[in-house]
């Protein structure tokens, strides 16, 4: 059993190796289209997937949101889980519209109340287990950073929803209000990922 578990294990470090060097060369081949107008440093794009991973971590400039929970079991509710994400269903659980394709060197508008806020989609991944979402900020955006959405099917047939960013506030009246700004991620981290979970197909995509 040890030996069998040892085994599985190094086989994940392999594919998650071999992953993070698929998105590098995927990042590297698209560099024209999908790191212009991002709004924080190129040497960063793709980092929240290593941070999801524990390969990398920001210096303390950087705020650090992860969140992950348990949204469904089996193949089925893994699907929902996809389509809820890649849809932006999930996003309209958190009250925020996107309108955009979740296509890699995408620009897709972020609104949340009265703020709109410009990100570039820097990754897609599927497989038949995983599903990764990275996108960075643009000019415009209120905050400065990257976020990563990642739903797994795990080996206990959980499905398995989380939502790895970091970002430093970039419009002036978050960074005035710090605090409460820190909160309203904090809940709205929360709410994508509870939204990749909940039955929404009667919500209008577009909230």
């Amino acid at each position: 059993m040890l030996n069998a578990l040892t085994s599985v294990g190094a086989f994940s470090h392999i594919l998650s190796r071999w992953r993070h060097r698929e998105l590098g060369g995927a990042m590297q081949d698209n560099k024209n289209s999908n790191f212009q107008g991002l709004s924080y440093p190129r040497q960063l794009v793709g980092k929240s997937l290593l941070l999801a991973d524990a390969q990398w971590r920001p210096d303390d400039s950087w705020h650090v949101v992860d969140y992950s929970r348990t949204i469904g079991r089996g193949e089925d509710d893994f699907a929902r889980a996809v389509d809820n994400l890649l849809s932006w269903r999930a996003h309209c659980a958190a009250c925020v519209r996107v309108k955009g394709e979740p296509e890699p060197g995408e620009t897709v508008q972020l609104y949340f109340g009265p703020t709109v806020s410009p990100c570039r989609i820097i990754s897609v991944e599927r497989s038949p287990r995983r599903v990764d979402l990275i996108y960075g900020t643009m000019h415009g955006h209120i905050e400065c950073g990257e976020e990563a959405f990642i739903i797994e099917l795990d080996s206990d047939d959980e499905v398995i929803g989380r939502c790895v960013a970091f970002s430093q506030h970039s419009w002036w009246l978050a960074r005035l209000f710090s605090g409460p700004a820190r909160i309203v991620q904090r809940w709205a981290t929360k709410r994508y990922v509870r939204g990749m979970g909940r039955d929404l197909e009667n919500v209008v995509v577009g909230c």
